[in-house]
């Protein structure tokens, strides 16, 4: 019976730091530009800026009732000495969350406005969000 709690608890004792799971680091989502609005066929810009070295940027829309909405972005991206613009429109029924393609990988810094309206009445909320590449 010893042996077997000694083998038990070198096991245990051998096993523990291969068994603690580490949790993921989660990475911060950043907020460049929000806006609010409410009406009949309402209209929201919101525009910010995402720095730090990006790595992927977000166009996010809500309305209440949910409904379907006209949205157009545009961004405008740094990276070393280059400066680059992309942009894009298109129509989808709330909650929305739409990856933007940015014209560079990773750029430095980005300039980012994303208007969305609705096709009947209610409110609007717009806001676009932002990783960056080191999860800070």
């Amino acid at each position: 019976m010893r042996n077997m709690l000694r083998v038990a608890a070198f096991s245990a004792a051998v096993l523990a730091p291969i068994l603690v799971v580490q949790p993921a680091s989660a990475a911060v989502t950043h907020h460049a530009g929000s806006c609010r609005t409410s009406g009949d066929f309402a209209i929201c810009v919101a525009s910010g800026n995402a720095t730090g070295g990006i790595k992927n940027i977000y166009a996010h829309v809500s309305a209440s009732p949910n409904q379907r909405v006209d949205v157009a972005w545009s961004m405008v991206c740094v990276k070393g000495s280059g400066a680059a613009s992309k942009s894009g429109s298109f129509t989808a029924t709330t909650p929305i969350r739409r990856y933007l393609k940015m014209p560079f990988f990773r750029p430095r810094s980005c300039s980012v406005a994303t208007s969305a309206q609705l096709s009947g009445s209610g409110s609007l909320h717009v806001w676009n969000t932002y990783h960056r590449v080191n999860g800070t």
